[in-house]
């Protein structure tokens, strides 16, 4: 096992200093989106309104009410029986709201927000390093590569189902935005980085490696190819995962407090299924969502010297930290968005909590992996208590309970 473990470690050192290379040669990368990494900028999409039914309700009824109501149907999503409203003509969106309250067939009502990916771009730091070595994972490796049973969702942009070191780890996945009419296919890139540092294909004399190497990757394409997607379509992407056989989420994506992804997020977890999260990229005390939600493992982003990263958001309700600067992970080998604005196919580096995230929920399905009747709660647990202390002692604001450490965390 050492010999083998060895070998891996040499494959992705030298993957690392080739992408390296080829990236430091590029200059500046324009970030995708100049709002895609602030939280604290109105999100809400104008005019509309998503309403939870208080019991099963088919597309009849939707269009009925929406009628009586003198509101527009954008979408019905059965699954989670729940639909999107666009408030018609000059109607507030409060005072709709307002009205709605009082209503016995809702549930809830609440404007419909926008989530986005929690990248940043920035260039690569001139380090020939890996987070998968910073976080322990070839000692873990010793211990176990974990179970193809376990089956962690990336809840994302897709992901490139045909990439060498993702094709033979994916099990069925789905595109909310089609509607299922399409596979999960990654026209961003974002999804297909954080699926490659979860899950990639490892030992396999190719690529870099993935933080769970036997862990089966499940690609739900939950955000377009801009690297955002309203709170509904990532809310059924969570519950078609939970559905389908999931074991962790991995939720690299962010937006304001709501009350549609908090009760998909609930589901999951009263499911038995682990929910990792980025805390986002504001780089200050900014409660992001789903990683705000009680329950779930909330992930800021360390550097190589193991300092919070710049970007990383902070507060009281992160658990852990995890490598997220500087991070070397699969790319679409065809034109997606982040290909097109000078990101390299194939392989290239990535910053932000979005990939901390992954890299936590890969070591959460090692766990799983060993521990096969743990809760979410216990998972978390067994993140948190053997995390390595980092910052001021104990748990803090900026780290949580510490850097995780991927060989404690199995034994």
């Amino acid at each position: 096992m050492f010999s083998k473990n060895l070998k891996i470690k040499k494959i992705f050192l030298s993957s690392l200093v080739l992408a390296f290379f080829l990236s430091s040669c590029r200059g500046n990368t324009p970030t995708i989106d100049s709002d895609s990494n602030d939280s604290s900028k109105s999100s809400a999409i104008k005019g509309e309104i998503v309403i939870k039914f208080t019991k099963t309700v088919d597309l009849n009824f939707v269009k009925s009410f929406a009628q009586e109501n003198n509101l527009k149907l954008v979408k019905f999503v059965k699954g989670i029986n729940s639909a999107v409203f666009q408030v018609a003509g000059s109607s507030s969106t409060e005072t709709i709201l307002d009205e709605l309250k009082t209503n016995s067939v809702i549930d809830y009502a609440e404007k419909n927000y926008t989530l986005k990916t929690s990248y940043t771009v920035n260039d690569p730091r001139a380090k020939e390093q890996n987070g998968l070595a910073v976080a322990n994972f070839p000692k873990a490796w010793d211990i176990t590569f974990g179970n193809k049973k376990i089956i962690i969702a990336v809840v994302d942009t897709g992901a490139d189902l045909n990439h060498p070191d993702l094709k033979n780890k994916i099990v069925s996945g789905y595109n909310v935005i089609s509607q299922g009419q399409t596979p999960p296919l990654d026209d961003n890139g974002h999804g297909t980085h954080a699926s490659g540092i979860a899950t990639a294909d490892t030992n396999n004399k190719i690529g870099v490696a993935g933080a769970a190497p036997n862990c089966r990757l499940m690609p739900i394409k939950a955000l377009n190819a801009k690297g955002s997607g309203d709170t509904v379509n990532v809310a059924y992407g969570i519950v078609w995962a939970v559905d389908h056989g999931a074991n962790v989420l991995n939720l690299s994506l962010g937006g304001p407090e709501n009350e549609t992804v908090k009760r998909a997020v609930e589901y999951a977890l009263a499911k038995n299924v682990t929910v990792v999260a980025a805390m986002g990229n504001d780089g200050k005390n900014l409660r992001a969502y789903p990683a705000g939600i009680s329950g779930v493992i909330a992930v800021g982003s360390i550097d190589f010297e193991r300092h919070r990263s710049d970007f990383s958001n902070f507060g009281k309700w992160i658990s852990v930290a995890a490598p997220g600067s500087n991070i070397l992970s699969t790319m679409p080998t065809y034109e997606s968005t982040m290909t097109e604005m000078e990101k390299e196919k194939g392989y290239d580096f990535l910053d932000g909590t979005s990939m901390a995230c992954p890299m936590v929920a890969g070591l959460a399905g090692l766990i799983l992996s060993r521990y096969p009747n743990y809760s979410p709660q216990e998972v978390k647990a067994k993140l948190e208590s053997t995390a390595t202390d980092t910052g001021k002692k104990g748990f803090d604001d900026e780290y949580g309970y510490g850097i995780i450490n991927a060989a404690k965390a199995v034994l």
